[in-house]
């Protein structure tokens, strides 16, 4: 905007106020009114119809006389409106006193009218009387101080004249507490009442609108700062425009805020006041960016003058506090003259930007100039608003123009972050990618380096290598959550949502997080009840966010207690985390699932981090439909509060029925077949538990499955799986890790005490596939994972090579046992001839029952067509009862044989688990000692199970070879048949064989039989 362009835009405004002033001065003056003269005004030649007029003049005054009461004595004639000072008491300048105002008012006898008088401002009390009738009166008359009562607001009177010439108008005066002046300080207007009524509604009307305008400016202003950046300037603004609208409507001619509220004399110039130093300092501090810096010095006196004036304001009596109104006009005057300074100046150094400052000041200066040159010439109109309306409106301009700019770069700001943020989201997401991969090369090669020398490094390399490990783990789960993040952001995070037990999923995480409340006195409290509602969810990401929320529960509590409680409402499920950790403070929970956001306590950042596990648990719970909120205490723990859609359990039950009518005829045939059926299929047909607490999930695997040859049970708790495990033996256990009461991974633990990682390999079913819930799965004994929701392709191929794995197993026992009894024979068999040709040359006798001994021994050895079989006890001691004779007729009274038989013979037993017995209590026991030994066979019944023992007193074994011989890696190949044994036990009972010895005493084996099976049950 050129400058001559701007120089005609003021220009034109200036005519603008000046017209405008201009029209309304011709609205409402009357340029031919009459003036009273000596106490008389004569008006029977204005028309009253119109316009109403001003008593001005000189009117008869009776000073220090009641004319209602005494014949007047005395008077002098005194200028309205003016004070009485002057004229008081013959000259005394006092504006203290009483007296009386009389005026003769000349009116046409012909009309009837009804007249009014609107008298603005009468010091300090009056009472007004036409023709002798008291019409009106403020406030309470008296001689002195006591008795008067000052009353001093506007108000309008009226009366009505019947053929009367002469209105006689007395308006009796007391002032004792006003020091400006007393009297009639204001002109009092006459006319007809509807006249006088449509004046003053229009001045009042004028004036509200002023007060209208800046109570809008006040209130936009506290919202923009509610809802904006706080800045104080919009505050004192505010305060600002209501200290103006107070003085404005207390300070005019109708008082307006007198008239609406019950404000008495003193209130009404103590809020006046209050007022001034209220604009006066709301101003300075709204322009207090634009001072410079030799000004800023002085805001503090400022201030303090501000604070004595608002004391004095409440403390001095009203004759005083108005007496030294100059220092209150200092403080108003002062701020209005800097800020108009600082305003101009403004304008002019930048007058393209800055032109609605530049027409503001000229608003406010034409309104200053026009009400001076009133008060100078004496002219009274209606109030005239608008030029300090245009004022308020230039100004607002500037602001709403400043604010709209400010939106705009804003707008194109956030554009611009938007893409900066876009840029970095990719890039962060480029980075986690990227730095994976070194990042678990790092990890893994650090924990190799530590497995393979961690005997040569010293005690100081290993913690330092287990710190690269703790730290390198730690930044894994940061990229992790990172991903996570931004997928979310992305809104690529897609949910696979299905019918989801919290139960199980919370008995699963606390398993998970155990070991970090090792060594802390904190309890894991689970309240959800097994009969909990199953929620609509994605389990993977339900397991996320409880696992996210316990984690950071368990980080933040040193002691106590971390409970979860769930309960119903509607259509939600609504789950409680409650931890008695040290808890939040109120800034923090306002920002704490803000991404990136951490809490601090106490000053001191607590855990590192990026702080998005919180975010990323709100964002995955509103992505489900649930909302997630926290209550806290600090020093008291905090709790976090989130729900999850119901799923429909009409749909769940009907599942459950149909999945579980569906699982009983697979487990009744597989599990109450015939033993001959049993043999047919063990080899061909891998026998696989799937243990599963959700139906659905079972009802998946089996169809997955369905068209391999598999002998699939299925089982709905770990408890119930751990009872099918001691009915038979099985190739395969697939277990879920989610499951209520006991976990997957509590049931691998209880497994590994019983089998080994070959003899029965465990798949977990897993809707995690974080390293560390993948790890915390083969810590626990598991053989490999599948992860949620399960692909068909890849389950069956872990499931075929982990079969594999458990047949090639067997079958390695199976080929040791061959190797056994391969290893036994031909030996036996030779030293057995050779004592047959002996004997049979000595005793043919002895020579039969030795072969007869020698045909039920061999017999029953290839009787045994699978070592995994269960065989009669009595078969066994048959073979037991014949190798012993064999071995007897061999070495004679070398070998004693002790038996303890307190047992029925038909109950089943592993084939060959006590005749490797004898035998090593003959090779390595009493056969070592050339005096020999005896063996001693037992075998005792209790209530559910059998004891045998092969005790001798041969030469025993020391504390060292005792605890290496059922080592399997410090086996050697001699003892094979020994550990066959305790293996094959293992698989059968869940124990092997319990060994004692004692050097040049003798050793002790003995085994426990479960009594559950016989040979009347098998067939």
């Amino acid at each position: 905007m050129k400058h001559r362009k701007i120089a005609v835009i003021i220009t034109l405004f200036i005519f603008l106020l000046t017209g405008s002033r201009l029209l309304w001065l011709h609205l409402f003056i009357q340029p031919d009114q009459p003036y009273a003269v000596k106490g008389q005004i004569d008006v029977r030649d204005f028309d009253f119809q119109h316009s109403a007029l001003t008593l001005d003049g000189e009117w008869t005054f009776h000073s220090s006389q009641w004319l209602m009461d005494n014949q007047p004595s005395n008077h002098t004639y005194i200028q309205v409106p003016d004070g009485w000072d002057k004229v008081f008491h013959e000259g005394e300048l006092t504006p203290f006193g009483y007296g009386s105002y009389q005026l003769k008012i000349l009116v046409n006898p012909e009309e009837t009218n009804t007249f009014s008088l609107r008298v603005p401002s009468i010091r300090s009390a009056a009472e007004i009387y036409v023709n002798h009738r008291l019409i009106a009166k403020s406030g309470e008359l008296g001689e002195n101080r006591a008795q008067t009562v000052a009353k001093n607001v506007p108000f309008t009177a009226s009366f009505e004249t019947k053929g009367e010439s002469e209105i006689d108008l007395i308006i009796q005066v007391a002032n004792f507490q006003d020091p400006r002046n007393g009297g009639i300080v204001r002109s009092i207007k006459f006319g007809q009442e509807d006249v006088i009524n449509r004046e003053t509604q229009l001045s009042i009307t004028m004036q509200m609108v002023v007060a209208v305008v800046l109570v809008l400016h006040a209130i936009y202003s506290v919202i923009l700062y509610l809802v904006g950046n706080k800045d104080k300037r919009l505050l004192f603004f505010s305060v600002l425009t209501v200290s103006i609208m107070f003085y404005y409507l207390l300070g005019s001619d109708d008082k307006l805020l007198s008239f609406w509220f019950p404000i008495n004399y003193n209130w009404g110039f103590i809020l006046v006041h209050l007022s001034i130093v209220g604009i006066g300092y709301s101003l300075l501090q709204c322009i207090d960016r634009w001072l410079p810096k030799h000004i800023q010095i002085y805001k503090r006196l400022f201030a303090i003058l501000c604070i004595v004036a608002i004391i004095l304001a409440f403390t001095l009596p009203i004759r005083y506090l108005i007496s030294i109104h100059s220092f209150y006009i200092f403080i108003l005057g002062v701020p209005i003259v800097i800020t108009l300074m600082m305003m101009l100046g403004k304008s002019i150094k930048d007058i393209r930007n800055n032109v609605f400052i530049l027409l503001a000041i000229v608003a406010f200066v034409n309104s200053l100039i026009w009400d001076g040159m009133l008060v100078i010439t004496g002219i009274k109109i209606i109030s005239y608003p608008f030029d300090l309306i245009v004022t308020i409106a230039c100004l607002a301009t500037l602001w709403f123009k400043d604010y709209a700019k400010v939106h705009a770069d804003t707008k194109e700001l956030a554009q611009k972050l938007q893409e900066t943020d876009k840029l970095k989201d990719e890039f962060l997401a480029s980075t986690s990618h990227e730095l994976r991969n070194p990042l678990h090369s790092i990890i893994n090669m650090s924990k190799a380096v530590l497995d393979r020398e961690s005997d040569a490094l010293s005690v100081k390399s290993v913690n330092d290598l287990e710190t690269v490990l703790s730290v390198g783990k730690r930044m894994s789960l940061l990229l992790n959550d990172l991903l996570d993040v931004m997928s979310l952001q992305d809104n690529t995070q897609k949910l696979q949502l299905s019918t989801v037990s919290i139960h199980s999923i919370v008995d699963g995480v606390f398993d998970m997080l155990r070991f970090m409340i090792e060594g802390k006195p904190i309890q894991f409290v689970l309240e959800i009840p097994e009969n909990f509602p199953s929620v609509l969810a994605d389990e993977n990401r339900v397991i996320q966010i409880i696992f996210n929320l316990v984690h950071n529960a368990v980080k933040f509590t040193n002691e106590g207690s971390i409970t979860i409680s769930g309960d119903t409402n509607k259509e939600m499920a609504k789950i409680v985390i409650t931890d008695t950790g040290i808890g939040v403070d109120t800034e923090t929970m306002r920002r704490i699932f803000e991404p990136y956001e951490q809490g601090t306590i106490s000053k001191t950042m607590v855990e590192g981090g990026f702080g998005l596990g919180l975010n990323i648990c709100k964002r995955l719970i509103e992505l489900h439909g649930g909302i997630l909120d926290v209550k806290s205490v600090v020093g008291q723990g905090s709790t976090f509060t989130f729900t999850l859609p119901l799923a429909d359990e009409a749909g769940v039950h009907e599942s459950h029925e149909m999945v579980r009518q569906s699982s009983k005829s697979p487990e009744r045939t597989s599990i109450q077949s015939d033993k001959k059926q049993d043999q047919m299929t063990e080899w061909n047909r891998p026998r696989i538990l799937v243990v599963d607490d959700e139906p659905i999930n079972l009802r998946v695997v089996e169809t997955i499955l369905a068209n391999e040859n598999y002998d699939i049970v299925t089982a709905t708790s770990g408890v119930q799986a751990l009872a099918y495990m001691q009915s038979r033996e099985w190739d395969l256990v697939i277990s879920d890790v989610m499951m209520p009461k006991m976990s997957g991974y509590e049931l691998v633990r209880i497994i590994r005490k019983q089998f080994s990682i070959t003899d029965l390999p465990v798949l977990l079913l897993t809707a995690r596939s974080q390293p560390q819930d993948l790890e915390n799965g083969f810590l626990a004994g598991a053989n490999d994972y599948v992860v949620k929701p399960v692909d068909a392709l890849e389950l069956r191929s872990r499931v075929a090579a982990l079969t594999k794995v458990k047949r090639s197993i067997q079958e390695r026992h199976r080929m040791e046992a061959a190797w056994l009894q391969a290893q036994i024979e031909p030996h036996f068999l030779f030293n057995t001839l050779n004592a047959i040709l002996t004997l049979s040359e000595m005793d043919s006798e002895r020579t039969s029952r030795l072969v007869e001994a020698l045909s039920d021994f061999l017999r029953e050895s290839y009787n045994f067509q699978n070592v995994e079989a269960l065989v009669p006890l009595e078969n066994e001691l048959t073979l037991i009862q014949a190798y012993l004779y064999i071995q007897q007729e061999r070495f004679g009274d070398r070998i004693q044989v002790k038996w303890d038989l307190e047992a029925p013979t038909d109950v089943l037993i592993p084939s060959l688990t006590i005749q490797p017995l004898i035998e090593n209590a003959l090779q390595h026991g009493i056969l070592k000692r050339s005096e020999g030994g005896t063996i001693h066979i037992r075998i005792i019944e209790s209530e559910a199970h059998l004891e045998i023992s092969v005790s001798d007193n041969g030469v025993g074994m020391n504390e060292e070879r005792l605890a290496q011989l059922l080592q399997p890696k410090n086996q050697p190949s001699r003892s094979i048949g020994l550990m066959n044994t305790h293996i094959r036990l293992q698989q059968h009972y869940g124990q092997g064989l319990h060994i004692s010895s004692k050097l040049h005493e003798g050793t002790s084996v003995s085994f426990v039989v479960l009594a559950k099976k016989t040979v009347k049950q098998e067939a």
